[in-house]
């Protein structure tokens, strides 16, 4: 089961660490430990390093995690003697919460910050120690929430120092602590102030679960919060940038983008989300630009490789829109809209079985995906496949009921095949999503 869980979740690198653990402060006897017990399950800690060191398919998340972040494995080491310091406050006093950190890189033990955090933290570990003969569960709680932060708070660089999701596992360490503290406290003598202690706390986090619950009601009150906390930080800006885009208000995205690279010059995301807020406008010379410039700071950006790729089909340089698409696939073969997009190209330069192949590739990926079916329903349609042509337009319907395209496609077909009726239904369902429609298509009838 522990095997299994290293090719899961990259924490379960702290599970034969906690298992060592656990028999070392439960049935370690005053004479001996059986570390014959424990070496097999120390050398379970070894499986996922072995894997990211020498497999060539490890999982995205381990890519992530070996991610050159720009910073040195001591620098790192520093900041996350003040980051775990953070960590033990925000749990004891979860205020000052935040999404994004804007945390500062330390490069010296000697920086105030860093030394303080050091004896801070030394002090804890000595105490848990201490705690181990007469309170082994607290001395246990106390090991487990530093052993289950190893993973992130190491020598091994991350590319985000500080994260609040990263305690879910060591909260397991304080909330034993917590209860047992109180209950060497009053427990045994005065277990009535232990239990009215213990729901004082409980409704306090309760409260401040709920008002943090509000922060994180929508993507806009998430980001907004962030960027009061941290208004000199680029992320939330960007954050705000996509929200602002998604919701159409493309003056205010750019804004955002722009913004988030005056902060950060080197920020390839905000460039890409910038270009794509330019191709939107019709600015497509400046959105190239900015794909390029994500791509120089970036090489393996497959979002940059497939929107200028885009950029250059409506421009009608195929040639290159293919170039673009075809290296977005190789670094991601799994991404739909990469063949998607390569198979407009296609169609642009009438390379119909190639079209249709991608397509089919599409569908097979996600088959959730509307437009894939319709277009390859145009494409059934054109080649005499009426029945299959059919079928992808109505399964495009029905994964999106407002695609005036698809009702138009399908009363072309209906018209095809002389069903008068039906297809003057598809052009009024046409109408009614968008009136506008005849005009924007000079296909329709």
């Amino acid at each position: 089961m522990a095997v299994m869980a290293m090719f899961t979740k990259e924490t379960a690198i702290t599970l034969p660490l906690v298992i060592v653990l656990y028999e070392f402060s439960f049935f370690k006897t005053k004479r001996s430990f059986n570390w014959r017990f424990a070496v097999p399950f120390v050398v379970m800690v070894l499986i996922i390093p072995l894997t990211m060191l020498f497999t060539e398919t490890r999982p995205v998340r381990l890519q992530e995690l070996s991610r050159e972040p720009g910073i040195s494995s001591l620098h790192y080491f520093l900041t996350q003697l003040r980051v775990m310091a953070t960590y033990i406050r925000l749990v004891f006093l979860p205020f000052h919460q935040s999404l994004d950190y804007d945390y500062p890189i330390f490069k010296s033990i000697f920086e105030f910050p860093v030394f303080f955090s050091f004896l801070f933290l030394i002090t804890i570990l000595y105490f848990a120690q201490r705690l181990l003969a007469k309170y082994r569960v607290l001395s246990f709680s106390i090991f487990w929430f530093f052993l289950t932060l190893v993973p992130e708070s190491s020598v091994v660089p991350i590319k985000d120092v500080i994260f609040e999701h990263r305690l879910y596992l060591p909260l397991v360490g304080y909330s034993m602590f917590l209860v047992c503290s109180m209950y060497y406290l009053w427990g045994t003598k005065h277990f009535k102030t232990m239990i009215k202690a213990l729901l004082v706390v409980i409704v306090g986090y309760s409260v401040l679960t709920y008002q943090r619950n509000e922060v994180w009601d929508n993507e806009m009150t998430l980001w907004n919060d962030t960027l009061q906390k941290f208004p000199h930080a680029a992320r939330p800006y960007n954050g705000l940038g996509i929200v602002y885009n998604n919701q159409g208000q493309l003056t205010q995205a750019l804004f955002n983008f722009n913004k988030a690279i005056d902060i950060d010059p080197h920020f390839a995301e905000a460039y890409n989300n910038r270009g794509n807020v330019y191709s939107q406008q019709g600015r497509l010379s400046q959105a190239l630009s900015d794909f390029n410039k994500t791509l120089e700071i970036d090489p393996n950006s497959v979002d940059a490789y497939n929107n200028r790729g885009n950029v250059y089909s409506r421009q009608g340089h195929f040639t290159q829109a293919l170039s673009d698409f075809n290296k977005a696939i190789a670094i991601n073969p799994g991404l739909a809209w990469g063949y998607y997009n390569r198979a407009i190209c296609y169609v642009k330069q009438g390379d119909v079985d190639r079209a249709l192949a991608d397509y089919n590739t599409v569908i097979a990926i996600d088959p959730n995906i509307a437009e894939a079916y319709n277009n390859r329903g145009i494409i059934y349609a054109e080649s005499g496949r009426l029945t299959q042509a059919l079928s992808d337009y109505n399964r495009a319907i029905g994964l999106n009921p407002y695609s005036a395209e698809a009702y138009n496609d399908r009363g072309n077909l209906y018209k095809q095949q002389g069903d008068v009726t039906k297809a003057l239904a598809d052009y009024n369902k046409v109408l009614a999503i968008n009136p506008n429609f005849a005009n924007e298509k000079n296909s329709f009838r």
